[in-house]
């Protein structure tokens, strides 16, 4: 008798181990749901951008080609300048030139883009394999506890009915907390994304700030130099816009109540414009234009903020009721053990 007692009671102590590891591991499964999903939207991001980056090298090697062609070319200038087109061929040739730069501008920002995905790739697979290792933790208690359990209530068991109408509720209460938690992942995947925009949004105003402190300086005769770091804020602010829309659009995928970044328009230099035509009439049109860009930027960015804010009070409401829900869980899980230790108990005797 006492040695029957003594296995019920150690039965008993790895029954409230066990249930304490399930406890504190019961997250693992809706996050690693949650972030398996966003891995998966990661990785379609990166191969859409590598994509990109394939067509831009393509259309750049074209262009440097052709821009290279009309520069190079002394014959061909060398005849223009014979019919009295050398005006015409020096056009061309700008033109070839303006084009190119435009494809290395473009390509130099999805690089930028398509670094910045894979960083946050990395660090959202780490995360992924954290979670699995704890999942693993938890499916390893709950086979333990699963088999404890079937060496005396295997299937359905008519001479414990309270048994079976306990582990019904545990099993209810547990699924009612999985579903919510996946919910409150999800939107706190969001309020991470949506705070990630936030913060490319963020740069994108310190960088149109840079460009316009450099058009002032530009209005009072700053130079060529002036007109390079100019252009060089801008797109810096441009790539910094492209990434927080791209958060957003990622954020939007998750969740219905996330809505588009309001569109921002970043004043772009010309090459004509800022070496060859270069005055005080256009560099106070071009002035009015990066203010135009900075107010555009403030309205999406206010509009972001709002988004951000109404993410965090989901949030907070969802978390709440999953806070309710696993109190409801414990609970359940507390009865069922309660229960099946006094079985334990009638079982020995």
């Amino acid at each position: 008798m006492e040695s029957i007692q003594s296995k019920i009671q150690a039965a008993a102590t790895r029954n409230r181990e066990l249930l304490q590891t399930l406890s504190e591991t019961d997250y693992a499964k809706p996050a690693l749901e949650q972030q398996t999903r966003y891995v998966a939207d990661l990785e379609n991001q990166i191969k859409q951008l590598d994509t990109s980056l394939k067509t831009l090298e393509e259309k750049r090697k074209k262009e440097l080609k052709d821009h290279e062609k009309y520069r190079d070319s002394v014959m061909k200038r060398f005849a223009y300048k014979v019919g009295r087109k050398e005006a015409k061929f020096n056009e061309r040739a700008s033109k070839e030139e303006r084009e190119y730069f435009e494809v290395l501008q473009e390509e130099h920002k999805t690089q930028e883009m398509r670094k910045n995905a894979g960083n946050a790739l990395t660090d959202a697979q780490k995360s992924q394999a954290d979670l699995k290792n704890v999942l693993a933790r938890h499916q390893q208690a709950q086979r333990e506890l699963d088999e404890l359990y079937d060496s005396i209530f295997e299937g359905p068991t008519p001479g414990f009915p309270e048994e079976d109408n306990r582990e019904q509720a545990a099993h209810t209460a547990l699924n009612q907390f999985h579903d919510m938690r996946v919910k409150v992942e999800a939107d706190r995947q969001i309020i991470n994304i949506l705070g990630n925009a936030q913060a490319r949004m963020n740069a994108a105003k310190y960088h149109l700030a840079e460009a316009r402190s450099h058009s002032q300086m530009d209005l009072f005769g700053g130079g060529a130099i002036t007109d390079m770091m100019e252009r060089n804020a801008l797109q810096k602010a441009e790539i910094a816009v492209t990434e927080a829309r791209y958060a957003v659009d990622q954020a939007r995928r998750m969740s219905p109540e996330v809505q588009p970044l309001m569109p921002v328009r970043i004043a772009q230099g010309n090459i004509m414009t800022d070496v060859f035509f270069d005055n005080i009439f256009t560099d106070l049109d071009f002035h009015e234009k990066i203010k135009q860009s900075q107010a555009e930027q403030e309205k999406a960015l206010q509009g972001l903020n709002a988004q951000l804010g109404a993410a965090r009070q989901r949030h907070d409401s969802l978390n709440q009721n999953m806070k309710r829900l696993a109190t409801t869980l414990e609970d359940s899980r507390r009865a069922l053990q309660q229960t099946r230790q006094e079985a334990f108990q009638r079982t020995a005797q």
